[in-house]
């Protein structure tokens, strides 16, 4: 089956971590799916109006488009588009004629998705991880963007949500289509188990993009304040994508250097080493779909702290961890009071467990060319 993955968010030179769930998804397929994707992104100092470079992935290949932007935004939209047919041509002549069009998120590459539907036939389906569909959005999704993403997934053959609670809040913007739910996957050889704990000071691990309208570290450095004037046998350990000077000056002012580690961008190796040493991981975001780095932690056999929005209480049980209300960091202090207390007492051979049977390749790989085989039949 050869399958043509259009992604809305993929990564870039400039931002390799973006959208790299979705190449993961990709990569997790079985054997007889034959995957490329196709991007178009601005190139830097060219000097041709374009380029073409293809990137060899695990089990994909990425045709990779390099465009020089144009000063107008109105031409570059135009300009963008041409080049999405003309790398549907490349991959045409280069690998093969595409049976079926996976689109990795709605907007904007579903508009291209939508198009070659009507001009030349093709189906597509969808994998939806977008937020914008939270009711802490819906300032955001109305108008013409709303009618542009509601008919991109209405005309999808089927949507992929990533829990359940994502499925109703796109039905509630009136997306009426057939939907499985398949959750995000997890590397289940790389994100293993570690050793026993013995320390006496617990590990405490966040790892997030630190953006604090979504993900709130401000509620957790301000709880970690609080926990700190009540004990000190533990440590925050934060890995964070982006850099957090507002943050890291919270820390030095308040005295919390001996306890609230910042660690910046790690590779996935370094990441899945991390979880192998945390005793749990907090997180205390006030919107999320189903995050990976809880996957990660199942997967790791670490217990989770974390507020009950999106996907997250679909998967996140008593004997995995603690789910808490949204803002609340009387709950959070509470919660991590209780977590450093009996952390140690979770089953963790039986987090992963949960992990391998649920997220990881194999599994998710399966579920998505299930789709694929019910939607060319």
């Amino acid at each position: 089956m050869n399958i043509l993955h259009l992604l809305s968010w993929f990564p870039t030179p400039d931002d390799p971590t973006l959208g790299n769930f979705c190449v993961r998804m990709i990569d997790a397929l079985p054997e007889e799916c034959h995957s490329v994707i196709l991007s178009v992104c601005d190139g830097k100092n060219m000097t041709k109006s374009f380029e073409v470079k293809e990137i060899k992935g695990q089990h994909h290949t990425h045709v990779q488009i390099y465009i020089r932007p144009p000063k107008v935004n109105a031409i570059r939209k135009l300009k963008m588009l041409r080049m999405y047919q003309y790398g549907l041509n490349y991959i045409k002549k280069r690998f093969f004629e595409p049976d079926l069009i996976h689109l990795h998120v709605t907007y904007p590459l579903g508009q291209v998705a939508l198009l070659w539907k009507k001009l030349f036939g093709y189906k597509y389906v969808l994998t939806e991880h977008w937020t914008i569909y939270q009711p802490q959005n819906k300032d955001v999704l109305v108008g013409s963007l709303k009618k542009k993403i509601v008919k991109i997934a209405n005309n999808a053959e089927l949507i992929m949500p990533v829990s359940l609670d994502l499925q109703h809040c796109m039905e509630g913007h009136g997306v009426k289509n057939r939907f499985r739910v398949i959750y995000n996957l997890v590397n289940t050889d790389m994100f293993r188990l570690g050793e026993a704990k013995t320390e006496q000071k617990k590990r405490i691990l966040h790892i997030s993009t630190l953006r604090d309208e979504a993900k709130n570290f401000s509620g957790i450095l301000r709880t970690i304040e609080r926990l700190r004037q009540q004990r000190d046998d533990f440590e925050l350990h934060v890995i964070h994508d982006y850099e957090a000077p507002e943050f890291k000056a919270f820390v030095k002012e308040h005295n919390l250097s001996d306890c609230v580690v910042f660690h910046g961008k790690k590779t996935s190796a370094e990441v899945a080493e991390a979880y192998q040493k945390a005793d749990f991981f907090v997180l205390f975001s006030n919107f999320e779909n189903l995050p990976c780095v809880i996957v990660e932690a199942f997967a790791s056999g670490v217990p989770v702290l974390s507020t009950s929005v999106g996907g997250i209480a679909e998967i996140l049980s008593p004997e995995r961890g603690i789910l808490i209300p949204q803002g609340d960091e009387e709950a959070l202090l509470q919660g991590m009071n209780q977590m450093l207390d009996h952390c140690r007492e979770y089953d963790r051979e039986a987090i992963r467990e949960y992990a391998i049977s649920t997220f990881s390749n194999e599994i998710i790989g399966n579920q998505i060319f299930e789709v694929y085989k019910q939607v060319m039949e």
